[in-house]
């Protein structure tokens, strides 16, 4: 195995997905003031209090789930990458690794504002494009999928059945007839 890696970070990245995360604490520190003084106002209507009391938890359900969730979608996104010819490693707002093999990547996607890298039991990672270097970042990684067999989708779609001319329709202009 070798020990080479190409690396690309970019740290504008981690410090958009940091702020975005603390919005999300924040948001659930405001969402708990406003839970208290919601039920302190409620308990001076006490034929209403019970009904203020499910409306406080179901919503408090709700809000968990969604942070929750937020947070787990800020944790896939790659601040940095590391690619060698064996594997690719990538470090989240926090700073914690995710590593895969490339025999283990199930799928790369290529959408228009990121790459994603799809691997077993729900690992996977994306790659912004705020990356000043990634197109190079990108050749890298779609040529080692190539290497190792991994589908490429574009846009959903299996980059196989894309219709070149589709996408670019200025190119008919320069087809042979």
């Amino acid at each position: 195995m070798s020990h080479w890696f190409e690396v690309f970070d970019n740290e504008r990245v981690q410090l958009l997905t940091r702020k975005q995360a603390t919005r999300l604490i924040r948001m659930f520190i405001a969402a708990f003031a406003v839970t208290t003084a919601g039920i302190v106002m409620g308990y001076n209507y006490k034929p209403f209090f019970p009904l203020i009391i499910v409306g406080v938890f179901i919503t408090w359900i709700f809000a968990i789930w969604w942070i929750m969730w937020r947070l787990r979608m800020l944790r896939r996104v790659a601040w940095c990458v590391k690619i060698s010819d064996r594997k690719i490693e990538a470090y989240d707002y926090t700073r914690k690794k995710i590593s895969m093999d490339w025999t283990k990547v199930q799928r790369v996607e290529i959408n228009k504002d990121c790459l994603n890298l799809l691997g077993p039991n729900f690992c996977s990672f994306q790659i912004p494009q705020l990356f000043s270097d990634f197109a190079a970042l990108s050749h890298r990684i779609t040529s080692l999928a190539e290497l190792y067999e991994i589908p490429i989708f574009i846009d959903g779609l299996p980059w196989q059945s894309l219709d070149v001319y589709e996408l670019y329709p200025f190119l008919t202009e320069d087809a042979p007839q």
